[in-house]
């Protein structure tokens, strides 16, 4: 399947959509200098963490639990996400 490894979308709480498949939770991604590790939901990381996860379209999205991703990263539409 075709991927795009940029951020897409950021939506108004500040998560990150990229255009790649969902990861595998043992896998980590990069934006900017960020390293992001997956998680299945938001309380499952510490608050202020961030985490990528599968959204409701199969696409891998980042988040902060209680935070914005796009603040923390620096990151907007067309953000470069390298995969680890």
């Amino acid at each position: 399947p075709y991927e795009l490894a940029e951020v897409i979308y950021v939506d108004p709480y500040g998560n990150l959509m990229t255009g790649l498949s969902a990861r595998s939770r043992d896998e980590k991604i990069t934006i900017n200098t960020h390293i992001v590790s997956g998680a299945r939901t938001f309380s499952d990381v510490p608050e202020g963490s961030a985490f990528h996860y599968r959204n409701s379209i199969g696409l891998c999205e980042v988040a902060v639990n209680c935070g914005r991703a796009d603040k923390m990263m620096g990151a907007v539409i067309g953000s470069t996400v390298g995969v680890n």
